[in-house]
């Protein structure tokens, strides 16, 4: 027990495991009214009139019914009934008669009040055990929970060594076709005069190359994402600026793509205790996926703003409207919503996951936003170290 707290009636009524004590068993219940009925005609028998006669009766009835149950404190009441008449009232003060309706109207009422009083002490213990069947099936359901749980996190870390391990068989050639195809284009390029016949073959070979870039990127982001989720990576915390790491990546990505990007931050320097290498990847990002998935000729909205706790990044463009299940599954690996499937073929569906590992690496927050008519908008809220 800590803190010193008295244990709860609960605690002391039941066992370990949740199941009734051998106490507090129905069948023990029976020979505990038994022993109360005696302990009642004992007591009456010490006691010294006047008195209520019927009162250490009543009071065992009420008990049993308490701790064992309805069953129990009829047979008590039964029990103490006869234990009082012929042992007290017959013996002692000769009231019952051969006029059965004249004893009635006197021990009738007094019966019917101790049944009544029996019943809705026995009430409670109906609840308690009502209650304890239910603690028992929440108690195996979150067992069977705990379990599935178990199960699922094994099997995530196993999917998990696939991809890494995976990720990392695959280096080793990629890297020697990308050195291949790169070679095989600079001994062309120093051709002074390139046959015709071998223009289709450097075509064929800048393909190749532009792929095997590509898988190595995915490649690099794969063997990242295992890394951040099994706590490998270890964050370089510095002290940077965040408004102008943004306003690097905005213009980095203004003169790639060519698209019209608005950029607006505070006067004032944002600053963050934070792995600018990281919090540069995590903004590129998300600015990288607002321009993919966004027509041409739109423009992407990025405001920085700087709260009491933390920095607040919002960037929006003009795609349409999610539906609150693709939202949710908007930062899973590999998932890409119907209309970035049809309209856009490029994309691994990795961007958003790497940059919710990153924002929580740093104890922050990633969400969206997607509205009917108003675009999408996606948020970064990083905390202010004090």
């Amino acid at each position: 027990m800590d803190g010193g707290k008295k244990p709860h009636l609960w605690h002391l009524r039941t066992t370990a495991d949740g199941s009734y004590p051998w106490g507090h068993q129905v069948l023990f219940g029976y020979v505990a009214g038994l022993f109360f009925v005696l302990v009642a005609l004992l007591a009456n028998r010490l006691m010294t009139p006047p008195h209520f006669i019927w009162a250490p009766f009543c009071l065992v009835t009420v008990l049993v019914g308490f701790f064992w149950g309805v069953g129990p404190a009829l047979i008590t009441l039964i029990l103490g009934l006869l234990t009082f008449v012929f042992f007290v009232v017959i013996p002692q003060y000769h009231f019952l008669t051969w006029n059965i309706a004249s004893d009635f109207m006197l021990f009738g009422p007094f019966i019917f009040a101790q049944v009544i009083i029996a019943l809705l002490a026995a009430q409670h213990e109906v609840q308690y055990r009502r209650v304890l069947r239910m603690r028992r099936k929440l108690q195996s359901s979150a067992e069977e929970l705990a379990v599935t749980n178990q199960q699922l996190e094994r099997a995530n870390h196993l999917k998990d060594y696939f991809v890494t391990r995976a990720a990392h068989e695959l280096r080793t050639p990629l890297t020697t076709i990308l050195g291949e195809a790169q070679l095989a284009l600079r001994r062309l390029n120093k051709l002074k005069e390139p046959a015709t016949a071998s223009l289709p073959w450097k075509k064929d070979i800048e393909l190749i190359e532009g792929q095997a870039r590509g898988m190595n990127i995915l490649i690099d982001e794969l063997i990242d994402l295992s890394s951040f989720r099994s706590g490998e990576v270890q964050l370089r915390l510095s002290r940077c600026d965040f408004g102008d790491l943004c306003r690097k990546v905005v213009e980095n990505l203004r003169t790639i793509s060519g698209r019209s990007l608005e950029f607006k931050r505070p006067s004032s320097p944002v600053i963050l205790q934070a792995d600018s290498e990281r919090l540069s990847q995590l903004v590129t990002n998300i600015m990288r996926n607002a321009i993919q998935y966004s027509q041409e000729g739109t423009m992407v909205h990025i405001n920085l703003s700087l709260e009491p706790s933390h920095a607040l990044l919002r960037v929006h463009n003009d795609a349409p409207e999610l539906s609150q299940e693709q939202q949710e599954h908007l930062f899973e690996p590999f998932y890409r919503t119907p209309y970035a499937e049809i309209m856009f073929r490029e994309g691994w569906g990795l961007g958003l996951t790497m940059s919710k590992e990153i924002a929580k690496q740093h104890g922050g927050h990633i969400w969206v936003q997607s509205f009917k008519g108003e675009g999408f908008t996606c948020f970064v809220q990083i905390p202010i170290s004090k």
